[in-house]
């Protein structure tokens, strides 16, 4: 009788297993290949190649770049991870719809990794061409918003006095540029009315703007001179997309604080807010600081943590790591000025633009980061839903692919409890 009982254990603790890991095996799961693999460079072992130009000249190489910029870039600081990480479990009972039309989704398009997040568990997570949580992926512009929640939190702290102070104030070596009277709500809301700069990350390798000053210029002199005898190229008040209106916003903080992004990033907010992994942020050749517009790198897990921190109005555990008043207003559409509003090229952006970030218009508030070359991280806080994306498209995703994006965003929000 005893041995009977032990065999029933057994075969019972063996099906759980074998249950919990189909399950589990739903929930995650790593493509070797992807979508146009032998294009994308599967014959290449998806290779970073030897130049980081490559990410915009060559296809087959922006897997392995975009998934290993550290292997090509040596201008990279690193950004601490938490001592306490915050694990990431898996939740149960995910409906297979969900399954579904991820995978269906990520089958046409070059995906590198892929997260949907509810109530801070893993509800999908998919990985293509062998990438894997331990890769530091390129966020572009999803840099932005990260250099939007430091401008908040350097508000809390005092070092900035008020949102509608002066640029001047803070940088009085370039009062004498357009930007000396721009206020730091305005760098945030990018209607500063300055020249836009390049939409490119990469546009040191075409000399535009401010870009040509961080990479090609001998000293920071040149570029302060830059930013002096800048010319306006727009309209003040009214929204413009602009590299070098975040550019400029970074190197203030770092002024203020006397620390670069990367030390800020690690002690603000990679590590309060649990992060598992060192990522890095790349800085220029002229003055060495941060490109406070694109140059963030992380895992696919550690956009996901932020993106929980976001959907937790910026409080993690019983610490409020981002002011939850400046996320707010940074992310709601009733809180910006209407010149900000429906400033949107696609459906991820349609409500407007906020603080450094894009803004939905769901019954409830809802927004987005959004990269070049199709990273993205959207957050709703009521239903406490995270959708994650790393990706090696083009930039013409944002016109075309993104709306299948957004079916499956609202897909996900229909299934899982959010709103529309």
């Amino acid at each position: 009788m005893k041995n009977i009982n032990i065999l029933n254990v057994c075969l019972f603790l063996l099906l759980t297993f074998q249950i919990s890991h189909t399950a589990y095996s739903q929930q995650s799961k790593t493509n070797m290949s992807g979508f146009n693999s032998i294009e994308m460079g599967e014959y290449e072992k998806f290779s970073t190649c030897q130049k980081y130009s490559d990410l915009a000249l060559k296809k087959n190489c922006r897997v392995g770049i975009l998934s290993q910029s550290d292997k090509v870039l040596t201008n990279m600081r690193t950004i601490n991870a938490s001592k306490k990480p915050l694990n990431l479990n898996f939740s149960k009972n995910t409906p297979q719809k969900i399954f579904n039309k991820v995978d269906e989704y990520i089958s046409k398009y070059p995906i590198m990794g892929f997260l949907v997040i509810k109530n801070g568990e893993i509800v999908v997570e998919r990985f293509q061409y062998g990438r894997n949580e331990n890769m530091i992926f390129r966020g572009m512009s999803m840099s932005k918003t990260i250099i939007s929640i430091l401008t908040g939190i350097a508000h809390s702290k005092g070092l900035i006095q008020s949102l509608d102070d002066k640029v001047e104030k803070y940088w009085p070596e370039i009062k004498k540029s357009p930007y000396g009277t721009v206020t730091i709500k305005e760098l945030l809301l990018m209607t500063s009315g300055v020249e836009g700069g390049s939409y490119n990350g990469f546009a040191a390798s075409t000399g535009s703007g401010i870009y040509r000053e961080l990479f090609g210029a001998k000293n920071q002199n040149n570029l302060i001179e830059y930013l002096n005898n800048i010319n306006p190229n727009g309209i003040k008040g009214n929204f413009r997309y602009s590299n070098q209106d975040t550019e400029v916003l970074g190197r203030i903080l770092s002024k203020i604080t006397k620390k670069n992004i990367s030390q800020l990033a690690s002690e603000w907010l990679w590590q309060p807010m649990g992060a598992k992994k060192n990522a890095k942020w790349w800085f220029s050749n002229t003055d060495k600081l941060e490109l406070a517009s694109t140059g963030i790198t992380a895992t696919l897990h550690d956009y996901g943590r932020l993106g929980i921190l976001l959907s937790n109005n910026g409080k993690y555990k019983n610490n409020q790591i981002i002011p939850e008043d400046f996320l707010i207003e940074a992310t709601s559409l009733n809180k910006i000025p209407l010149s900000n509003h429906k400033v949107g090229y696609n459906p991820l952006s349609a409500g407007g633009f906020g603080y450094q970030v894009w803004l939905q218009l769901n019954k409830n508030r809802t927004f987005c980061l959004l990269g070049h070359y199709g990273q993205v991280i959207c957050v709703q806080p009521s239903s406490k839903i995270v959708m994650v994306q790393v990706a090696a498209a083009d930039h013409k995703f944002f016109q075309n692919g993104v709306f299948s994006l957004s079916y499956l965003w609202n897909d996900i929000l229909e299934t899982l409890g959010g709103t529309q």
